[in-house]
């Protein structure tokens, strides 16, 4: 529900006109999330050795927030627009 509540808030960032450096804020925001999601996967992994993979699962992590702040944002701008007209 918070990963939701932050891709609407850059969402509605992008449609009220904010600053673009509020996509990497919500980038760091969503991966945050996933990672204290599945700290306990993370920590089985790294039991057993799976270092590697537990950094390129983060850095896919950090790279689809990255994506989907940056989408939502655009959403937000596009509407915001689409809003103003041709003026």
């Amino acid at each position: 529900m918070l990963a939701l509540f932050c891709i609407l808030a850059i969402a509605f960032s992008g449609l009220a006109g904010a600053p673009m450096w509020f996509v990497p804020l919500a980038a760091i925001a969503l991966s945050t999330l996933s990672y204290v999601r599945h700290n306990l996967l993370f920590r089985r992994a790294a039991d057993l050795g799976l270092q590697d993979e537990i950094d390129h699962t983060i850095v896919g992590s950090l790279i689809n927030s990255l994506a989907a702040s940056m989408v939502a944002y655009g959403c937000g701008a596009a509407l915001r627009f689409l809003s103003l007209g041709w003026q």
